[in-house]
């Protein structure tokens, strides 16, 4: 499975995309700090490009070798969570959060998160 062109890498955060059929999954891993602000933003904006033009049913993201994320980069999810939501319900596609129970901001976080669209999101907590 190689890498979507909306995937970002470099020393201290990646954040890269992979299709899988109808799923499209996002795995971050790093730290995601105010540097990552931007290229986060880019990386969920062409996911959210990505799943429509493919008609994907199921986005993943893979949380789990995350080891911080700012509140900075949590607004970027925020913003793609109500880009899905403004999306005719036939082109809406679900969401699933992979947390690491290892990281204790994951399990608070993404469950403030999820609750932007309980509707679409689903939670699923993961050992590595």
């Amino acid at each position: 499975m190689k890498d979507l062109a909306f995937s970002h890498r470099d020393n201290d955060f990646s954040a890269v995309g992979k299709a899988e059929g109808e799923r499209v999954v996002l795995e971050l891993a790093g730290t995601a700090d105010a540097r990552a602000v931007d290229s986060l933003g880019r990386v969920l904006r062409g996911l959210h490009e990505h799943a429509l033009a493919q008609h994907a049913r199921m986005v993943t993201v893979d949380f789990r070798a995350a080891e911080f994320m700012n509140s900075s980069c949590f607004k970027a999810f925020v913003v793609w969570i109500d880009s899905v939501q403004a999306e005719a319900p036939d082109r809406q596609y679900k969401i699933t959060f992979l947390s690491n129970p290892e990281f204790h901001w994951q399990r608070r976080s993404l469950h403030a998160l999820a609750c932007f669209a309980a509707d679409l999101i689903a939670l699923e907590t993961v050992a590595p």
